[in-house]
């Protein structure tokens, strides 16, 4: 098991991790990056999930786990009032799950 960003990394739900890291970032926590050393740990398990989250014709594991906190990072890092209608905590995280299964396609 490995833990990415205080949240437990399930390679074959990216979606539901995206999520949990994000209601993490939006309480104050920091969202990993690339150098954290759990990162390697988290990119060999989605290496060796047998197909069922990466799509090696697609992405490389590396690439795929930077996008998903790329779009962790995007979405908390955007301050509420810069969005033109108010929304939900909840809902901006939605958004994150739902973007990463749009990354991830079927797989997700």
């Amino acid at each position: 098991m490995v833990i990415l960003g205080g949240v437990r990394f399930d390679p074959d739900d990216l979606p539901r991790f995206a999520g949990d890291l994000a209601a993490r970032a939006f309480g104050g926590a920091s969202v990993p990056t690339v150098d954290d050393a759990a990162f390697v740990h988290a990119v060999e398990l989605l290496a060796g999930s047998g197909g069922g989250a990466v799509d090696p014709d697609e992405f490389d594991p590396a690439e795929l786990l930077a996008y998903v906190l790329a779009l962790v990072i995007a979405e908390t890092s955007l301050p509420a009032a810069a969005l033109r209608e108010p929304v939900g905590l909840d809902v901006r995280r939605g958004r994150v799950e739902d973007a990463v299964r749009r990354v991830v396609g079927h797989r997700a």
